[in-house]
């Protein structure tokens, strides 16, 4: 008996000493770790438990002589070929769900003629390489929309809606045409865009113009009040996202002008989903009015304009998501872009990937020292909302 008590005794023993060592073990282990910092990495975040659609959005694609040029060289000398224009930025595109971007010159076919500043008209093949880069919804409500008269405005929209892959907005053939609701659905969530300009250029034959706007108004979608409550009423009742696309502003300021507070405010005040702003050709700020996400201005896109801050652009990215039935906007992301070009090249480069030796062969850039630290610290001064992360 004496020796099984012995026995019992050991075993105990022996079971207590390893328990507590692991407990020590725990305890210093615990400890002894540093709690490392939470880092929410925004872009890479997805939230797979509701329907959800991503989005992007880019500044104004401006098609000047150098940029056609360049493409028609791309296309030996046959065709326009844009594709490489986008191809450093491709990959941000195609990679969601949704792609805006601002059509700022017309495309009235080429019949019209091939034409850069002032007066636009840009090559056909144009659309089927924005969609190859991974475009679908597209606005052109721009002041360049009557350069070439009632007739090419026409003309182009029929152009673009023979591409019914993508959802464009702001020129119009027909009454008919302009009241129908431009609609696209994603993964469950019904999307809508609507797109509006603050006026056309005043061009030798303004008047002419003029008295064709006043005389067929539903060919171009302008600010006016009681015609956009009544085309975002609509909207809302065929989707679940209304998305605003507005040519306001002034060209060359980075301040907001009097006209975009107060549109901002009323599209906010309607319910507007998000707002999309073009026309400044600089970056302006972002910020949220009641559940509007108003985003002023992402500069240009592809251009050959002169200014230094002409060439620094903004690429916006985030999420919609649905729950029950309520859709909110998460994981918003700032992506800086460059429009780089030089006698050889029209591109754009993430200011990310861009580099000083880029940037020395930049038409514009090439005298600017330190010019990449300095478009940084201008976004930093420009997009400073702490729920937006800035990719750069």
């Amino acid at each position: 008996m004496k020796k099984i008590n012995k026995k019992k005794i050991f075993f105990v023993s022996i079971t207590f000493l390893i328990t507590l060592c692991l407990l020590f073990y725990f305890i210093f282990s615990y400890y002894s770790t540093p709690i490392q910092p939470r880092t929410i990495h925004k872009k890479n975040k997805k939230n797979t438990s509701y329907p959800t659609v991503s989005f992007v959005a880019v500044g104004d694609n401006i098609i000047h002589e150098n940029v056609y040029q360049y493409a028609l060289k791309q296309g030996n000398d046959t065709t326009y070929n844009f594709k490489p224009c986008y191809q450093n930025i491709k990959k941000y595109i195609s990679d969601h769900d949704l792609a805006y971007i601002n059509q700022e010159t017309l495309i009235a076919g080429d019949s019209y003629g091939i034409k850069g500043y002032p007066n636009f008209n840009s090559p056909e093949s144009l659309i089927d390489d924005l969609q190859d880069t991974g475009f679908n919804m597209v606005s052109s409500a721009t002041n360049h929309s009557m350069d070439l008269g009632k007739n090419a405005l026409i003309s182009s929209a029929h152009i673009w809606k023979q591409h019914s892959d993508i959802l464009f907005s702001g020129l119009y053939e027909n009454q008919e045409d302009r009241q129908t609701i431009r609609v696209i659905e994603k993964n469950g969530i019904r999307f809508s865009l609507l797109a509006y300009t603050f006026g056309v250029n005043e061009t030798t034959n303004y008047k002419s113009i003029q008295k064709q706007l006043k005389t067929y108004p539903y060919i171009l979608g302008q600010l006016n009040k009681e015609q956009i409550k009544e085309d975002v009423n609509n909207a809302k009742a065929q989707s679940d996202v209304v998305i605003v696309a507005v040519h306001w502003g002034k060209e060359g300021h980075s301040e907001l002008s009097d006209l975009q507070q107060e549109y901002a405010h009323y599209f906010a005040d309607l319910g507007v989903d998000v707002v999309i702003g073009n026309h400044p050709h600089l970056i302006q700020p972002i910020e949220k009015i009641n559940h509007t996400l108003v985003i002023y201005s992402l500069g240009n896109f592809l251009s050959t304009m002169k200014d230094v801050y002409n060439q620094l652009e903004g690429m916006v990215c985030f999420d919609f998501v649905k729950k029950e039935d309520e859709i909110s906007i998460e994981n918003i992301q700032y992506v800086p872009l460059v429009n780089h070009y030089n006698d050889n090249v029209v591109t754009i480069y993430s200011l990310k990937e861009y580099t000083s030796t880029l940037a020395s062969q930049h038409s514009i850039l090439k005298d600017q020292a330190d010019i990449i630290k300095e478009f940084k610290n201008y976004v930093k001064q420009m997009i400073s909302n702490d729920d937006i992360d800035i990719e750069m």
